[in-house]
């Protein structure tokens, strides 16, 4: 299972990741936790609420990215059955009318959204309402479903720069908005002969900006581009050159100046478990429940002063059978949980 985290957002979607972390809190009132409504979204168009129940089929879905909330209403990104270019409010349908020079085949993947204006990643584009703002020297750059985020009407959208051949190492990246253009900033790494990616971002106050990723085979987040390596729980490395990261970010957030990064990390048995790092301090998520093989968290949200995360553990049972445990969690305590549903990420209303 080694990385699978890495690319679950990618495959049953990178494993994640905005967050609904890729937009700013609530315009509304922070509701009461009995009064909110949790929504999780499969990577086939189907939207969940808390009690398991499926409750929305999106329609024309071929293939759904990213969920996020503003208020009482929640927007969709993804790929269309018929090519076209938009996203769905509260389950509906919603063009964009944007007039693109070529005729290229759209996938929307991250959404973000700031006043009336809607923002999607539709490679190698930023789409915001009608207008089409492109991504410079984009032709090596690869990102998950939560790689845009928005704080004030300042869109980012994050991922890495792919390499073919030896002695090639990715970078990670950050595109920011200038002058009407995506320019790209390479994120600092500790020397040039280690891989780094970039897998979702938060950005608050219009220019603050937090990146989850790795470098080299450990964890790490970027705050306003300056590297933070966290620490990891277990002292597991690999001796070859170009090994696989022993941990990573694919959620990160921040509340009343606190900064949460999650993902998962290899145990002794190079095995995922689900980590929380808290101002990076590290801690697991974890049911505790028998036959736990690996576990990761994908996403990560905050709401006021709350923060809900949600987890995938994969169970081996006792007769030999296994399932896939999909957790809500408020605050370290477990709400809500799910078995064998293909959740890519979900938001709070």
């Amino acid at each position: 299972m080694r990385h699978l985290f890495l690319y679950f957002p990618l495959a049953i979607c990178a494993m994640t990741f905005l967050s609904s972390c890729q937009h700013d809190e609530p315009a509304n009132p922070i509701k009461p936790v009995n009064e909110r409504k949790v929504l999780l979204l499969t990577s086939e168009g189907h939207i969940y609420d808390q009690t398991g129940n499926r409750i929305k089929e999106l329609p024309n879905c071929e293939d759904a990215a990213e969920i996020i909330s503003d208020g009482d209403d929640y927007f969709v990104s993804g790929t269309h059955t018929k090519g076209k270019v938009g996203y769905w409010k509260n389950g509906k349908w919603n063009t964009l009318h944007v007039d693109f020079i070529d005729d290229v085949e759209h996938k929307t993947q991250g959404i973000g959204k700031y006043d009336y204006n809607i923002y999607l990643y539709d490679y190698p584009h930023v789409l915001r309402n009608s207008g089409i703002f492109p991504l410079e020297d984009y032709e090596t750059f690869i990102t998950t479903n939560k790689c845009l985020t928005v704080s004030e009407g300042k869109c980012y959208v994050v991922g890495w720069d792919f390499y073919e051949g030896e002695g090639q190492y990715h970078d990670a990246v950050l595109y920011r908005e200038r002058k009407g253009k995506y320019v790209k900033d390479i994120l600092p790494k500790p020397r040039a002969d280690v891989d780094a990616a970039a897998f979702t971002a938060y950005a608050y106050d219009a220019t603050h900006t937090i990146v989850g990723g790795y470098v080299g085979q450990e964890p790490c987040i970027w705050v306003d581009n300056q590297l933070q390596i966290l620490p990891r729980t277990y002292d597991v490395h690999d001796d070859y050159e170009l090994g696989l990261s022993m941990a990573s970010v694919n959620s990160v957030t921040r509340t009343r100046d606190h900064i949460y990064a999650a993902g998962s990390e290899f145990n002794e048995e190079r095995k995922d478990v689900a980590t929380l790092w808290i101002d990076g301090v590290p801690t697991h998520l974890l049911s505790g429940e028998d036959g736990l093989e690996w576990s990761w968290i994908i996403e990560i949200i905050s709401y006021g002063d709350d923060l809900y995360a949600l987890s995938l553990e994969f169970i081996e049972r006792p007769n030999g059978e296994a399932d896939v445990d999909i957790l809500i969690w408020l605050n370290g305590s477990i709400i809500a949980k799910y078995n064998n549903i293909d959740i890519v990420n979900f938001t709070v209303l």
